[in-house]
């Protein structure tokens, strides 16, 4: 297993999914973890279950997954978030909402390597600045010692090495034997970083590098698909531009 491609927040976008799908085809990746939220927010949430549960996806609970499997969860969601987890429940079988409700908040993959959704140890938590990142990058190598943290759900793709940021436009970084690095691949259904094609990175353990990829895929096909379900506008506009 050389080539593990890392896929997060992919939120109910059949689209995005299908086309980050045909790309990793094209590069020949061995095995698929994802860091959560596989729907929410997009309008197609059966289909994207259904594509990572029949490739047997290895995956993290998400926030958006865990209150559509369980509305009786106290999550701090805004109304246009609501309004897609009620649509998504209501097009997901009871067997879907039960896989969801019994995936994991974490997993690792030998020693090296750690899978969150958000922080490493809340699921719900953002790493957005530099204070959090430093206080997970401690926490998990005082822990677990060198290696890898990857984790989701703020939908921008990043580099921690335990001190600064490492700009994601090298498109290839290498892992320091010596660091635990927080990773973030972005945001595959509703990339956040003003870019709005599809995030997400495959790391290739031959070499040690993490590959960050970006695909196009056909957004006003999916903003259609979010207008037509009924969905707030906008959640189908700022995929425009991904924000």
């Amino acid at each position: 297993m050389t080539r593990i491609a890392v896929l997060s927040d992919i939120h109910s976008n059949l689209h995005a999914l299908t086309a980050v799908w045909a790309r990793m085809d094209e590069l020949g990746i061995d095995s698929v973890f994802c860091l959560g939220d596989v729907v929410g927010y997009g309008a197609r949430p059966s289909e994207c279950l259904a594509m990572i549960r029949e490739n047997k996806v290895r995956t993290v609970q998400g926030n958006h997954d865990a209150l559509i499997a369980d509305g009786s969860l106290r999550l701090d969601f805004n109304v246009y978030s609501l309004a897609a987890v009620e649509h998504n429940r209501k097009l997901l079988s009871q067997d879907d909402l039960n896989w969801l409700g019994a995936l994991p908040t974490s997993f690792r993959e030998g020693e090296d390597a750690l899978f969150v959704h958000g922080a490493p140890d809340d699921r719900d938590r953002y790493l957005i600045y530099l204070d959090d990142l430093q206080d997970a990058a401690a926490s998990v190598l005082d822990e677990q010692g060198p290696g890898v943290c990857f984790f989701g759900h703020t939908h921008h793709p990043v580099v921690f090495d335990g001190q600064g940021f490492i700009p994601v436009r090298q498109k290839k970084i290498f892992l320091e034997d010596s660091l635990r690095m927080l990773v973030n691949p972005g945001s595959v259904g509703q990339p956040r970083d003003n870019d709005p094609r599809s995030s997400f990175l495959w790391w290739d353990k031959s070499d040690g590098s993490l590959n960050f990829e970006r695909v196009e895929y056909d957004i006003l096909g999916a903003r259609h698909d979010i207008l037509e379900a009924g969905l707030p506008r906008i959640l189908g506009d700022r995929l425009l531009e991904g924000r």
